[in-house]
């Protein structure tokens, strides 16, 4: 639907730039504008909301600038300018689209925050075509981009499995000949990451964008220790820093923060519940290597507990 719009504004802006004043109308503070389409919803942003706005500049027959779903927050104090692009922000209601005519230093110096380039007169007209898509609360907007940019790192992690699939068959190969070895039963996660709950939880699963809280201890497979959120175990393993703050470690599930064998390890664990994660290198840092102990290519191995869940 506002592709349409968007495509409607565009002539409009055609139109304008090559002379046709007809429709417009002049505000107290002598902004021009023209009303193109009328919404039905009549619902209008409040103080701190977010709006998505399409929107396409030009000057004469040059494009300065085009936008499609670009948020903006309502700020009063922002919207409450007058002669202004924000003027014409301030007439629209959810559905509604707007052409406007605004000079190039207001536009620059006023909304931008920017001199005026030297090639542009403060004076010439910039014609805008507005319209106003969606409205959000800041959380749900906020949750919306933290699941889009899931749905990126989700095909980002696939294509990068898909690219290291010989390493992972290598990688597992291992892991199971040491679970075998050893006598130990794990599960098997939707990527491949072989994983032994140690202990149920009995609070809830964290969902994609919940905050956790996780302690733990991490090693290379059958190798060395490299870190650890607890203090007893950091001066155990030679690893005790008294500059760090010791306890659980917080991050937002499934929003790239932590590499993929975390990520898709402690979604599948209850809060409360302690396991151990046998992460091949393709889900841990691949062919890079970042320290001593986790070189190229290395099997990580962790103990984790889930803590807390946070929505």
């Amino acid at each position: 639907m506002f592709n349409k719009i968007l495509t409607g504004l565009a002539v409009i802006v055609i139109l304008a730039s090559c002379g046709n004043q007809d429709g417009f109308e002049t505000s107290d503070s002598g902004l021009q504008y023209k009303i193109v389409t009328k919404g039905s919803s009549g619902v209008q942003p409040t103080e701190g909301q977010v709006v998505t706005l399409n929107l396409a500049m030009s000057s004469g027959d040059s494009i300065i600038m085009e936008a499609s779903e670009m948020p903006l927050q309502k700020v009063e104090q922002m919207w409450n300018v007058k002669g202004g692009i924000e003027e014409a922000f301030a007439m629209l209601s959810k559905g509604d689209s707007i052409v406007a005519k605004v000079k190039a230093g207001d536009l620059y110096e006023r909304t931008w925050q920017m001199q005026v380039p030297a090639n542009v007169n403060p004076e010439d007209i910039i014609t805008c075509a507005i319209g106003m898509e969606e409205i959000y609360e800041v959380e749900e907007f906020q949750r919306m981009q933290a699941m889009a940019q899931v749905e990126e790192i989700d095909a980002y992690r696939i294509q990068a499995l898909q690219e290291s699939q010989e390493q992972m068959d290598t990688d597992i190969a291992i892991i199971d000949a040491y679970l075998a070895k050893n006598n130990i039963e794990a599960q098997t996660s939707k990527s491949g990451m072989r994983y032994t709950v140690l202990e149920e939880g009995t609070g809830p699963k964290p969902q994609i964008g919940d905050k956790v809280q996780v302690i733990y201890t991490g090693n290379v497979l059958e190798g060395d220790f490299f870190d650890t959120s607890v203090e007893e175990k950091a001066k155990e393993y030679g690893l005790y820093n008294p500059g760090r703050t010791y306890g659980p470690f917080e991050f937002i599930l499934g929003t790239g923060g932590v590499i993929h064998g975390w990520d898709e390890g402690i979604a599948l664990l209850n809060e409360g519940a302690k396991a151990r994660l046998y992460i091949p290198s393709p889900m841990a840092y691949g062919d890079q290597q970042r320290s001593e102990v986790i070189v190229a290519n290395a099997i990580l191995e962790f103990e984790v507990e889930l803590v807390g869940v946070n929505n």
